[in-house]
């Protein structure tokens, strides 16, 4: 029974209807519809659009009660244009850091942090492949 792919990632919100709107609305993912998991548990999955192969990128999972948010990105949104979302994104009002860059041997970085409505770290990454010409 070999892995095959990242069926998706989980997150934990405590209002599902607002952080669809969120993912949506603000990153631009697609949501499918909010799903009855049983024993009075919703969530949701998204989407990036268009969706290779019907694949799913995210499940929203409503939790009712506390839970801990991480104080990291557990995850990352590979992008283009960061800046300009970067900019998009401040102007909505929501909580950002400061776009950083920095260099692999492979590729050209631009990222920052998102805070989600409940708080989630979410970080967007621009790669841009560095053209290594091997010389012998």
């Amino acid at each position: 029974m070999p892995i095959q792919q990242i069926g998706g990632l989980f997150i934990s919100v405590s209002n599902l209807e607002r952080s669809i709107s969120f993912y949506t609305e603000t990153l631009g993912l697609v949501c499918r519809g909010i799903e009855d998991w049983g024993d009075g548990k919703r969530g949701a999955t998204l989407f990036c659009n268009p969706h290779p192969d019907h694949a799913a990128l995210l499940s929203l999972a409503e939790v009712k009660g506390p839970f801990t948010v991480i104080d990291r990105p557990m995850f990352n949104f590979k992008c283009s244009d960061v800046p300009s979302m970067h900019k998009a994104i401040k102007a909505k009002g929501y909580r950002v850091t400061e776009m950083v860059t920095w260099d692999s041997p492979w590729n050209k970085h631009v990222m920052f942090d998102l805070f989600d409505p409940d708080g989630n770290l979410v970080n967007l990454i621009e790669m841009v492949p560095i053209n290594v010409e091997q010389t012998t």
